[in-house]
């Protein structure tokens, strides 16, 4: 039967869209919509605890899958508590629809009561927001917010629907969306690039975060690239996985301007920058003077700033160019890599060391070292934002694209369960496991009973230190006293024991991997508290920040 009201006339562009997942927590005013829903049957709804989670499941719905997951919420309150992951996905190019309720267009009575104007709000922060007007407006601004989404550097839509709006029989028509292909490079500039590449001294590939879309053939390119030119190459947090992390040529994840890939991207007389994106938090800084070609690869051209002005740019369909690009490379014998293979090496070496102490309190370095042991090439650490990211970017090689969720664009606490939720749902063959901190454990564990209720298998290892360690961190090596950064932390087994979820305590950090083995066997839920050496944190900024990049480069020790 054709629709017969606006919401039903929703929910059936929604299916025709291939949305699967509606993310959020009903009220009042999206109660019509959510009976559509039901009624239905073909879009899955999922309550989460708060509206913050359900939108930042929403947006790794998007990051994993390149198709739309709908973020739900009421007004007023609701609709504010979206606001953070609507961000979240308008800065790392993730696509999702956000459709919030609305008190009645036309028949008001409940005067300024929860009234916000959510549009306006979420109008910067997304690439489309509007009001739903009438029903017979509803199929064509839905068409165009899902297009907006979907379109060109993907990120977040809303609509808001009214409820009496929602309600409404006269109906306008239902267009299919259609998606345009990214327009090819120019012959021209892909020359330009080989060129400079071929004739280069020290030509290093940097891998960014736009890379990491879900354009398998994107990921395929690079490391046909790599694999040809033996050109070495780093990756940013967010361009973690897409080339293989154990491939001889790689040098590590550019985390601080002084560790040992960003010593190889100053030395670098070439450096071709795939997939930058300017949200990403930047750790390539240029000079006017500094001796260095930027070559920028992206879809989308450069927006020059005072800190990033490539000096030639390829611009148009990823996959395409660095295929060009690829067959028009040899290697060079006159490339002097030498120095950046010591750097490598270096990088590696720091991480072995890390990894080799068993002894309590868990060192951080053992515990990414054995969750790389325990997780195969294919399965999802998510990860929350506060040092343990900086470990787990650093000291876990991503071997496969998509596989570590990172948020180093907003730079959002709270994240990484929620984002499991969402990569449990679209891998459910792969283990999937929560890497996060005590601090941001906090902000969104409520949603341990969504993945419960749920009947996921996931394992959430959280770093236990009682404080928020890179603030803390940070004061110190900025010469601040201590302050407004440490709390007490419940018991974290008998908190996920509450949920319904299993906890474990680690005790013995040798025994990680055996209680991890467990987790997996048994299925469920699983919450391991996990005590860390909170010293071990500076030490790692220390060396990060004392690489002798000099020396290495030119041939002596550490």
């Amino acid at each position: 039967m054709p629709p017969s009201n606006t919401s039903e006339q929703i929910v059936e562009a929604l299916v025709a869209e291939g949305v699967e997942y509606v993310f959020g927590i009903p009220g009042d005013e999206n109660l019509h919509f959510l009976e559509a829903l039901r009624k239905d049957g073909r879009i899955k709804f999922v309550l989460f605890r708060h509206e913050q989670a359900a939108g930042f499941a929403a947006a790794a719905f998007g990051r994993l899958t390149g198709r739309l997951a709908v973020a739900m919420s009421t007004l007023g309150a609701g609709a504010m508590n979206l606001t953070t992951p609507v961000a979240h996905a308008y800065l790392a190019a993730m696509p999702m629809l956000v459709i919030t309720g609305q008190k009645a267009a036309r028949d008001n009575r409940m005067g300024q009561y929860q009234l916000v104007d959510v549009v306006d709000v979420l109008r910067p922060i997304t690439k489309f927001a509007a009001k739903i007007p009438s029903g017979q407006m509803a199929g064509s601004l839905l068409r165009q917010a899902m297009m907006s989404a979907l379109g060109e550097r993907q990120g977040p839509a809303h609509l808001e629907l009214p409820e009496d709006v929602a309600r409404e029989t006269e109906l306008g028509p239902l267009v299919s969306c259609r998606h345009s292909d990214i327009p090819v490079a120019t012959q021209d500039s892909i020359d330009t690039a080989a060129q400079l590449i071929q004739n280069a001294s020290r030509p290093l590939i940097m891998v960014g975060g736009g890379t990491r879309a879900n354009r398998p053939a994107v990921a395929a390119a690079v490391r046909e690239l790599i694999a040809q030119t033996q050109i070495p190459f780093v990756a940013t947090m967010m361009g973690k996985g897409v080339a293989n992390e154990d491939d001889p040529n790689y040098l590590g994840c550019s985390i601080m301007p002084g560790d040992y890939p960003n010593c190889a991207i100053q030395a670098a007389d070439v450096l071709l920058n795939v997939g930058h994106d300017v949200m990403e938090k930047p750790t390539l800084f240029m000079a006017p003077d500094d001796g260095r070609t930027v070559i920028h690869l992206n879809p989308f051209a450069a927006q020059g700033d005072n800190s990033y002005f490539p000096q030639a740019q390829v611009v148009g369909d990823m996959a395409d160019a660095l295929r060009r690009l690829t067959a028009q490379l040899t290697p060079n014998p006159a490339w002097d890599h030498d120095g950046f293979r010591r750097l490598g090496k270096a990088m590696q070496d720091s991480i072995k060391r890390s990894a080799a102490d068993a002894s309590p309190p868990a060192k951080q370095g053992y515990l990414i070292a054995t969750l790389r042991e325990f997780m195969a090439d294919e399965d999802i650490l998510s990860l929350d934002n506060g040092i343990h990211m900086m470990w787990a970017t650093r000291n876990f090689n991503a071997r496969q694209p998509n596989t570590m969720l990172i948020d180093h664009a907003l730079g959002s606490m709270g994240i990484s369960l929620p984002a499991a939720i969402a990569a449990k749902l679209v891998h459910p063959e792969r283990k999937v496991v929560v890497l996060t901190g005590d601090g941001g454990f906090a902000m969104n564990n409520q949603d341990l009973e969504t993945a419960v209720r749920l009947g996921l298998d996931l394992i959430v290892v959280v770093f236990n230190d009682a404080s928020l360690a890179m603030i803390a961190q940070k004061q110190m090596l900025d010469g601040y006293q201590r302050y407004g950064v440490d709390f007490g932390n419940p018991d974290f087994v008998a908190y996920a024991h509450g949920y319904g979820a299993t906890g474990h305590r680690l005790d013995d950090p040798a025994k990680f991997r055996a209680i991890l083995d467990q987790a997996a066997a048994a299925g469920g839920v699983h919450v391991i508290d996990a005590p860390v050496d909170p010293q071990q944190n500076m030490a790692l900024m220390m060396e990060m920040r004392s690489v002798d990049c000099h020396q290495l480069l030119a041939g002596g020790g550490r």
